[in-house]
């Protein structure tokens, strides 16, 4: 058996009562956890058809628990699968529900829709509830709009941002227990725009669900909290069932969560809870937060860490810990100092078996050279491509805060020839790519009398279907052809002509044949694809599709753009406003092309994904999708002061709209306002606005530390000016170089 750490010895000495475990980056907190279960079992603290429970965030991390535990099991010559169970806090709750669903109100055979299903249910009672408020809700917008740019605002941009919105608002609700008719019951005719909008979706989202017998994810934690305080004797017989709970990424944990632990505990039970609350990452407008567990690590019966952690070299963790020691001393602004929490990391001991990378082999850079983020990423790319060169068996990953940034760097490596992985974006560039070209040819399917349509689905057609333009000599061609197209006034005569017309009789002289040639077959693909436009949505999908894709992953993610439009249809179909036009599908799937939507069917399936089977590559992710993930080299980019604000309560942040008025965070605003109307107090415009900016702000500090900390060896930190030239370097980023230059650790040998 691996030997123990003497911080991971302390644990496992664990017989009872609560212990709260603040773990660090690289801990081995999964291994730890897996030991202490194992302990509990083979020390013959349960009694038969006892388990220990293990409680964890997601179905991956189920996997690998399964697996850890089932191993030491062997070793100790025990059965595996006997004596523990490993659920998700979800699963956990189904579970609980399914006992007694009458006692939440649910029938027998009731059943939980994905978030697909469910952000299908909220489209349709958005889209039936928003033409009511709209002409209220222009309040909300910046005066000096053209009146065709308000138009265009109210009718396509406002609606999906305050969707996305009333949907986190509803969540919020849910954790709060308060249900469609409570909420209505405590407003009035006077409140605000937004509550009104947040009701009405409400009561429409939730009668949807009721009407399919069916709950969503925040109904199933609260109908299992319900059900465990209406039968006594169903939580006593769970407790007995499991007289050990362990929970893991407690840092991600919400109020109801813990409440439903708590029951399942009892009083004087036995729970363990870790996490690191310095990896909080999904606390803004989410029910998450890392308090929780700060809250349970100041209350147990004994506390715990695991501050050693054999990922990094000492001058990255170095780093680290003088990111939490200045957000935690020397911060400006007081309110952030509260973003980060000890312990500090420490380095592995001598003799463990995961030693800490050798100092002298480790670098930390900061390069800020007043770049645009163009000059930056091509500095990143160049550079990459040149540790690549003598570091062929090694990994290196370039991370970035958004997932838009992040398929730029993808376009940047492609370019620049570099092999790189996308496989831990939430979207994969194939998917984007696939949703990009198809919702451009609905655009002109929509409007095939406008000129622009008709030019961006040529070229999609040209890069596709003939595949030409991957050559300089075929990209001349489709701009000369695109250019000709331009001229064409009346694009229904050049799709249909007239009898006896070549359709081509928009240009100033007679084209070249060759020119001809090109256009008329594409004419004959347009006249089919418009042949096909009364189809139902899905089908006309998969049959452009076809024509368009060879590759079997893109014909594969077109089937389920085909479901997922074809519920989308359904719903405004069933909607009290109209039924759904193509230029409606369309914006769905430009919604999925720029991957704004949460599409868990059409992910990258990152369970075990492991860096070191991308030697050679370079690993382009999100900081947030990189968590829990570690690479030889990595590149932190733009880690300027509006990816990274410092927390000025007056300093705008990304999550606030350009077209809102007095840069209010319309998210903030309406969880303040619907706050107040169920607590009956006061309201003022904008501090909700200012808090979330600094929320936003500490959440931002904790990616940066989360970013820091997958490096191994080499950490390379880069920040730019913005695309508008007027952003400057992090606050943190200019401590930490500070820092880095005094120690000596600082190089810019390869930038």
């Amino acid at each position: 058996m691996t030997p123990l750490r003497p911080a991971q010895a302390a644990i496992l000495e664990y017989t009872g009562g609560t212990m709260g475990i603040a773990a660090v980056p690289g801990s081995g907190k999964t291994w730890t956890l897996s030991q202490l279960a194992v302990s509990l079992i083979r020390d013959g603290r349960l009694q038969p058809r006892q388990e220990v429970l293990i409680v964890t965030l997601v179905n991956s991390a189920v996997d690998n628990f399964r697996q850890r535990i089932a191993g030491f099991l062997r070793e100790e010559g025990l059965l595996p699968g006997l004596g523990y169970r490993v659920r998700t806090l979800h699963s956990l709750a189904h579970e609980i529900v399914s006992q007694t669903p009458s006692l939440a109100g649910l029938e027998t055979s009731f059943s939980v829709v994905d978030e697909r299903i469910g952000d299908a249910i909220m489209s349709g009672a958005f889209s039936a509830a928003y033409s009511r408020y709209e002409r209220l809700l222009q309040d909300y917008l910046i005066e000096d709009l053209s009146e065709f740019k308000r138009q265009q605002v109210l009718e396509q941009v406002l609606p999906d941002e305050l969707k996305r919105v009333v949907g986190n608002a509803i969540s919020h609700l849910k954790n709060r227990r308060v249900t469609p008719l409570q909420l209505r019951e405590r407003i009035t005719s006077d409140s605000p725009v937004l509550v009104h909008l947040a009701a009405d979706v409400y009561e429409r989202y939730q009668h949807g669900l009721d009407t399919r017998g069916a709950v969503d994810f925040g109904d199933l934690i609260t109908a299992a909290l319900k059900v465990l305080e209406l039968d006594p004797s169903l939580a006593e017989g769970l407790r007995q069932r499991w007289p050990y709970v362990l929970e893991d990424e407690a840092q991600d944990s919400s109020a109801l969560q813990e409440l439903i632990l708590r029951h399942l505990v009892g009083e004087g039970g036995n729970w363990v809870r870790v996490g690191d609350p310095n990896q909080a990452i999904y606390e803004t407008f989410t029910t998450a937060h890392p308090r929780y567990l700060r809250q349970f690590l100041e209350k147990a019966d004994v506390k715990r860490e695991l501050p050693n952690s054999g990922r990094s070299g000492l001058p990255i963790i170095e780093l680290a810990n003088e990111l939490i020691r200045f957000v935690r001393e020397d911060h400006p602004i007081v309110p952030m100092r509260a973003a980060l929490d000890l312990p500090l990391i420490e380095p592995t001991p001598a003799g463990d078996p995961q030693p800490n990378p050798e100092a002298d082999a480790c670098q930390v850079g900061f390069d800020f050279r007043g770049d645009s983020p163009e000059q930056e990423l091509d500095r990143v790319i160049a550079s990459a491509r040149r540790w690549l060169v003598d570091h062929a068996e090694a990994t290196v990953a370039v991370l970035v805060p958004t997932n838009s940034q992040a398929a730029k760097v993808i376009n940047a490596l492609e370019e620049a020839g570099v092999p790189y992985s996308d496989a831990l974006l939430r979207l994969t560039t194939s998917t984007r790519e696939a949703a990009g070209a198809l919702s451009l040819i609905l655009q002109h399917l929509a409007r095939p009398e406008a000129v622009k349509p008709l030019l961006m689905t040529y070229r999609v057609w040209h890069r596709r279907v003939l595949g030409e333009a991957e050559t300089l000599e075929g990209q001349d061609r489709m701009d000369q052809h695109a250019s000709l197209l331009e001229g064409c006034q009346q694009t229904e005569l050049f799709i249909w002509p007239a009898p006896g017309a070549t359709g081509l009789e928009f240009a100033d002289e007679p084209l070249p044949s060759a020119a001809a040639d090109y256009l008329g077959r594409f004419r004959e693909q347009l006249q089919r694809w418009h042949g096909l436009v009364l189809l139902p949505i899905g089908e006309l999908l998969v049959a452009i599709a076809q024509d368009l894709f060879a590759e079997p992953e893109k014909l594969a993610m077109t089937q389920l753009f085909a479901e997922i439009l074809s519920e989308r249809s359904q719903f405004h179909l069933s909607s009290e406003r109209r039924p759904a036009t193509l230029d409606d599908l369309r914006r769905e799937l430009v919604v999925i092309a720029r991957d704004e939507r949460k599409m868990q069917a059409i992910e990258t399936d990152k369970t075990g994904f492991d860096p070191e089977s991308h030697c050679g590559e370079v690993v382009v992710a999100t900081m947030h999708g990189a968590k829990g993930l570690e690479w030889d080299r990595v590149y932190l980019l733009a880690v300027n002061d509006y990816e990274f604000p410092g927390g000025h309560s007056d300093e705008p942040s990304r999550s606030e709209r350009w077209y809102v008025r007095d840069r209010l965070n319309l998210e903030a605003e309406t969880m303040a306002l619907l706050e107040a109307e169920l607590d009956q107090t006061s309201y003022q415009e904008a501090v909700a606005t200012k808090e979330a900016r600094r929320d936003y702000a500490r959440e931002r500090l904790r990616l940066l530390y989360v970013g820091i900390t997958r490096a191994r060896q080499e950490l390379l930190v880069t920040a730019d000016v913005g695309p508008r030239g007027r952003n400057k370097p992090a606050v943190a980023f200019e401590a930490l170089q500070t820092f880095a230059q005094a120690s000596g650790d600082s190089t810019e040998s390869d930038r």
